[in-house]
């Protein structure tokens, strides 16, 4: 599995209905929030094919990022649980 970055900026609030499938998603798939627009999330898929899914849940005007985490990377001030998602979830590389 490889450990992906998501984040995204909505053009309408996030508690609009419209957006229930895109988090119910991120939810099922047990993605973790570690800021208000970005996510952390195992998959067995490539960037292009997780941008693809997700963005089908979102407005065609949304913006949304996927990138790969790397071991190499350094946080601060995430949400509650982070460092425990990436202790079970570490990036391959």
């Amino acid at each position: 599995m490889t450990t992906y970055v998501l984040t995204y900026d909505l053009n309408k609030e996030e508690t609009s209905d419209d957006y229930k499938p895109l988090i119910d998603e991120l939810k099922r798939l047990k993605a973790h929030r570690y800021q208000f627009s970005a996510w952390l999330i195992n998959l067995n898929n490539t960037a292009k094919e997780a941008h693809d899914h997700f963005k089908g849940l979102m407005d065609k005007n949304d913006a949304l990022w996927v990138s790969e985490l790397t071991k190499t990377s350094h946080y601060s001030g995430a949400k509650a649980g982070t460092t425990k998602w990436l202790e079970d979830n570490p990036p391959a590389r």
